[in-house]
């Protein structure tokens, strides 16, 4: 709530009402407002099913991962998969070790999974490649890394190790060769969403295998369309969900008994484009293809909402696939024992799995494993064959996860009293916390914290086996890593993506790349000449507090999931009077009522000590913040989050 110098109201919802031509204006106002929504049709923005996702061959290297895959359980070779130690490479890991153990088709498999641990610096470090000679793999799988890793690519391949890399990070200029590099970022990818995760990856690669398996595989189809413009047909020919390009059709033996006609009389509930629609037609052509592929989506909806995936195309469609399976998983009795048992510990509403459980219980809990240095712990859960087993490892993974919350409460008290004794360090354009006593694994939380706070981008480092970690989140639209480039002769590693990047370097670096760093920051962010120089908060709408309630909610429910590139609504209200004020924690948070609405909850997290002397200060104030249903000791009841409060002029904003 620091630093807020302007907030812009919406309009009323009366005006909004009155001025938009549309059975649910709210909902088309909001939409049109959103990019990454407004062109899309209706249905398919109200619904979600397999013909929404885009065949996953035309992702750069696909093909030949899944040929090198089939190859290996054919002659009965050494598989190795090792995946990074966060949600997404947690989750892309058990995804396909879980369908590759399960599939009756590789039930004679020889394969081992891995993932790094957090003593481990990113990706394919040294320690990465002791551990991978070790097993002796003839095919090497890694997931969410090795993008960027050329190098130790190519010392593993002249072992005589095949490798695959499922990865979405940015692609250098120099890639890996003679490896199959399965990334949307690259250059010559022709798939039409660049930013999917792993786990996305890991759920394309698994539909591949299948498709690959079937008598569908390879069958090309014909698609004449009469043109008015030129008064000629036009002939496409697609193949496995695909259009051919002219030198593909060339190079491929072709009569007119091999090819078969496209479906035009073929129907989709939602209307997509042609190529969606040949590839859910084929895929419908497989006996039980989608029933199988069902519960594959629920990891690839963790992996999109845990690594802050925008939520809109494929991504949008695959969370709430991923939220009905979860749901499903939830209240039956599914394959997946140890997701199933972890769903029950956190204690879920059981009218649904929502974008806030993926967000805020499934994820961190999956997360925790890693960061404190655990990992194995989250794989050995995800992998369970029986309930009792999964049962025993939900519980372990809980406590871990509370062993991460209290080393996360400890860091931010030092945090808060490291700047509340320097507070000129929060004017640099860049905010850096480092001291010697702060705890490692779960430096990217804290510096999203610190973000949130100082509306800046920010870096957190600590200690972490002998040398330091740290983790640096953006703030806006600039891109940290390529601060981090600027500074990298400073660090013995460092990744990541546009928004979020880590990095390692050694303790005694430490002063002179702090030194270096406010420098380079000015330099990276006098180069965005978008960059805002004021903050400000933009509303979806003024509300009065008698609009507030459950009716309003289901209004924009469809909008949902919400997160990254389609933020939840943010809701203004002018001149409200508290009442029945609660301090909660020891007044660290803080609960009350607003005269007008009700008995709706208003929440305001971390900063009840501020809100309280701000009242005694003031009768009313402006706030603004966003409506969401809280599930708590079985019952669901609806509260209203406080994101900022303040008094508004005209023009500037007088801030707390």
């Amino acid at each position: 709530m620091h630093n807020v110098t302007k907030v812009h109201f919406g309009p009323l919802l009366s005006e909004v009402r009155t001025k938009v031509d549309s059975k649910r204006p709210l909902l088309r106002y909001l939409v049109d407002k959103r990019e990454g929504l407004r062109n899309i049709h209706p249905k398919e923005l109200l619904t979600s099913d397999f013909s929404c996702l885009h065949s996953p061959f035309s992702l750069p290297d696909l093909s030949v991962a899944v040929e090198l895959l089939l190859n290996s359980v054919r002659v009965g070779k050494k598989i190795l998969l090792y995946g990074d130690r966060d949600s997404d490479g947690v989750s892309s890991t058990c995804l396909l070790a879980f369908f590759l153990k399960s599939h009756p088709s590789f039930s004679s498999i020889n394969l081992e999974v891995m993932v790094s641990s957090e003593s481990d610096p990113y990706g394919l470090c040294k320690e990465a490649l002791v551990k991978i000679k070790k097993v002796k793999p003839d095919l090497l799988v890694t997931l969410d890394f090795g993008s960027s890793q050329a190098d130790e690519i190519e010392e593993l391949t002249n072992t005589g190790i095949q490798v695959i890399v499922l990865d979405h990070h940015e692609v250098p200029v120099r890639i890996p060769t003679n490896c199959a590099l399965v990334n949307p970022r690259r250059t010559d990818s022709v798939y039409p969403e660049k930013k999917i995760c792993t786990a996305v990856l890991s759920f394309k690669l698994v539909t591949a295998i299948l498709f690959r398996q079937s008598e569908e595989f390879g069958k090309v189809y014909k698609k004449i369309e009469f043109k008015e413009e030129t008064g000629q047909n036009q002939i496409t020919y697609f193949q496995n969900g695909i259009k051919l390009t002219n030198e593909t059709l060339t190079s491929l033996p072709l009569d007119d008994k091999s090819i078969f006609p496209y479906p035009e009389n073929f129907t989709t509930a939602i209307p997509v484009d042609e190529e969606r629609k040949l590839f859910f037609y084929q895929c419908s052509n497989i006996p039980d293809f989608f029933s199988g592929l069902e519960e594959e989506t629920d990891l690839a909806g963790i992996g999109t909402i845990t690594d802050m995936m925008p939520l809109v195309g494929e991504n949008r469609h695959f969370v709430k696939l991923a939220l009905n399976s979860l749901t499903k998983l939830y209240v039956g009795d599914k394959k997946r024992k140890g997701l199933s048992e972890l769903l029950k510990e956190l204690k879920l509403s059981p009218h649904g799995v929502t974008t806030k459980d993926l967000g805020w219980s499934i994820g961190p809990v999956l997360n925790s494993a890693g960061r404190m240095g655990k990992t194995e712990e989250a794989v050995s859960l995800l992998l369970s064959e029986t309930s009792t087993e999964a049962k025993t490892k939900a519980k372990q993974l809980l406590s871990i996860n509370e062993e991460r919350k209290e080393r996360t409460k400890r860091n931010m008290d030092r945090v808060e009293r490291y700047f509340q004794r320097k507070p000129e360090r929060t004017a640099h354009e860049v905010v850096f916390c480092y001291e010697p006593d702060m705890e490692p694994g779960v430096s990217g939380i804290v510096a999203t914290r610190m973000v949130d706070t100082y509306k800046k981008p920010a870096i957190f480092l600590a200690p972490d086996n002998g040398d330091a970690r740290g983790s640096i989140r953006s703030y806006g639209p600039e891109n940290v890593l390529e601060l981090l480039e600027s500074l990298s002769d400073h660090f013995l590693h460092f990744g990541g993506h546009p928004e979020a990047g880590g990095f390692s370097i050694k303790i005694d670096q430490i002063p002179a790349f702090e030194s270096a760093l406010y420098q380079a920051a000015k330099t990276w962010l006098s180069e965005d000449k978008d960059k805002p120089k004021i903050h400000s908060i933009d509303t979806d709408f003024t509300v009065l507090t008698e609009e507030i309630g459950e009716r309003l909610l289901k209004e924009w429910k469809d909008l949902e999931p919400f997160g990254q590139g389609n933020p939840d609504i943010k809701l203004a209200i002018k001149n409200a009077k508290a009442i029945h004020l609660t301090p909660l924690s020891g007044g660290k948070h803080v609960r009350f009522h607003l005269i007008g609405s009700g008995s709706l909850k208003y929440m305001i997290w971390n900063k009840g000590e501020e809100f309280q002397k701000f009242m005694s200060e003031h009768g009313s104030f402006d706030l603004v913040g966003s409506l969401e249903e809280n599930f708590y000791q079985g019952r669901t009841t609806l509260q209203f989050i406080v994101e900022w409060f303040g008094i508004t002029a005209e023009n500037p904003v007088v801030s707390n």
